[in-house]
């Protein structure tokens, strides 16, 4: 009876784990002393909200929330020196590893969803980054003189034109994307992303996703701004 007993009490433990509305994000960066914060965008809140903070006195990080519903965009900050950018797809999967005197080496592993995505950069970089960089080089070269030629101002011009075409371009490919991957929730991090300078273009394609978790951050923060 008492194993039956114990069986029980541990079945019911594990179901209410699973059942959990705690977000974790945890991790250890080694040397670290001080405040860590979770923070992030929350529906209808301007700026970000802090969800968790966390005196770290043995560079263990141990961040966990209620309020957080997956997958969304978080943000970590270290002690004030650095802050780590990641997408939540997973409640406790998310591991912060570093080291304090190289802050800008910490970073956060564990998100599929993140990996899928940096994937996806690199095929943005690989398409438009190095004409988007030789164009801004040039802009930047002409927009430091002292004074500008007639010249100058004509070959500014047309390196903006040359820049704002390479943009729509690549604002293009993302539509196409979102548009072939309408129930995809990386297709919503491309929308608020790549397009934030388009309202009508990210109103309209939003209307046309399928997504089924209607509940999680990045859809009801696009929402709210969308509606």
């Amino acid at each position: 009876m008492k194993r039956i007993g114990l069986f029980l009490v541990l079945v019911t433990f594990l179901l209410g784990a699973c059942d959990s509305n705690t977000v974790k994000v945890r991790g250890e960066v080694e040397g670290l002393k001080g405040k860590v914060k979770l923070l992030a965008e929350m529906p209808g809140e301007p700026g970000l909200t802090i969800l968790a903070e966390q005196d770290v006195t043995d560079g263990k990080i141990d961040l966990r929330t209620e309020q957080f519903q997956i997958p969304g965009r978080v943000w970590v900050d270290i002690d004030g020196k650095t802050t780590v950018e990641a997408i939540l797809d997973t409640k406790d999967m998310i591991w912060i590893q570093g080291k304090i005197k190289f802050p800008d080496q910490i970073e956060a592993k564990g998100s599929g969803l993140m990996d899928e995505y940096d994937d996806l950069k690199k095929q943005y970089k690989e398409r438009y980054g190095k004409d988007l960089g030789k164009v801004d080089r040039l802009i930047e070269k002409i927009s430091k003189k002292d004074k500008l030629t007639k010249d100058d101002e004509v070959m500014l011009g047309i390196h903006q034109l040359q820049k704002q075409r390479f943009l729509r371009q690549r604002a293009n490919w993302t539509k196409q994307l979102i548009e072939a991957n309408p129930g995809k929730e990386l297709s919503l991090f491309l929308l608020k992303d790549e397009l934030q300078d388009s309202l009508a273009l990210q109103k309209r394609l939003f209307k046309k996703m399928k997504i089924e978790n209607k509940e999680s951050n990045i859809y009801k923060v696009l929402e709210t701004k969308l509606q």
